[in-house]
């Protein structure tokens, strides 16, 4: 949790730079490069420790300063702060599109004049100069195969909470989990809700579902917090029997996945390695001249 805290705060304090006017300089302490971040929404965990890592990266080796933007989950507010960002201009722009198509013509207006990189989903225009993501349909693959193989038992229910509705992430790793359970557990055991990202959305979600069923034997969210959320809302209720719960993320800190695995909370989750340490790596090397791979896949792992 502290370390969650600590990449809010980050983000808050980085974020201030926003509240100036554009004609103000943003460069100082010697920065070389000015990168402008736009988030969908800083909530999301894997957001979340992005913008930390950029920030640490930034006060460690005062090569780039950034300035981020949040749209909290709007994607017109997104549109508007790319283009405030380029206001300030910004040699760079990273940005985590919400759905595929949302912001194409914002990106292929930026691409025009900077680098783009595209963080978490492939946007559906070409106009970008490398995008970032996670093999989100090997996710889903990896923990639908974990619960075939190592927690359902015949006649179980499976909850599954997923993202946001028509958010690409969240279909990739639905397909993927689909395709590995596929014959051995039967479509009438498996529940599908949207959680939103979010713990508490996931907790009511998961509310919803033991009201009327009373227990869930197996969760698997797309996430660690709505995994946390739905563990949350089964202690809440006072559930007595045992849900395996399993998450996807794997970050460190209190509440955060690696440390859910270590406590018992979760029987698993699927981490991918640092998206913040490539994604920063990936803007120096650009900004520096270097041309880098169009399409960068990151591979998961199982922590268990």
């Amino acid at each position: 949790m502290k370390k969650w805290i600590k990449g809010l705060a980050l983000f808050l304090c980085v974020s201030m730079i926003c509240g100036c006017s554009p004609d103000k300089t943003v460069r100082t302490d010697g920065y070389r490069y000015l990168v402008g971040v736009s988030l969908t929404n800083v909530l999301e965990p894997w957001l979340n420790n992005l913008v930390q890592v950029l920030s640490e990266k930034a006060e460690q080796e005062k090569r780039a300063n950034f300035i981020f933007r949040d749209a909290a989950g709007s994607t017109e507010k997104q549109v508007q702060d790319v283009n405030a960002l380029m206001e300030y201009g910004i040699d760079l722009l990273i940005v985590t599109p919400d759905t595929g198509a949302a912001l194409n013509e914002i990106i292929e207006k930026v691409s025009g004049s900077i680098p783009v990189i595209a963080v978490g989903t492939e946007p559906e225009t070409d106009a970008y100069t490398t995008v970032i993501q996670a093999d989100d349909e090997r996710i889903g693959q990896m923990a639908g195969e974990y619960i075939v193989e190592n927690l359902y038992e015949e006649g179980e229910k499976v909850v599954v909470i997923q993202g946001m509705k028509e958010s690409p992430i969240s279909d990739k790793r639905r397909k993927g989990f689909e395709k590995a359970v596929a014959g051995s557990l039967p479509e009438e055991d498996i529940f599908y809700y949207y959680g939103d990202w979010l713990r508490d959305s996931a907790e009511l979600r998961m509310k919803d579902y033991l009201v009327v069923n009373g227990k869930a034997d197996i969760v698997f969210a797309f996430n660690d917090e709505m995994a946390y959320g739905a563990y949350l809302a089964c202690q809440q209720l006072r559930v007595k029997e045992k849900t395996g719960f399993i998450g996807v993320d794997g970050f460190d800190g209190e509440a955060a996945g690696r440390n859910l695995v270590e406590g018992g909370i979760l029987k698993a989750t699927i981490q991918s390695p640092d998206f913040g340490a490539l994604t920063y790596e990936t803007a120096m090397r650009i900004l520096e001249g270097e041309e880098p791979e169009k399409n960068i896949t990151i591979v998961p792992e199982i922590i268990s």
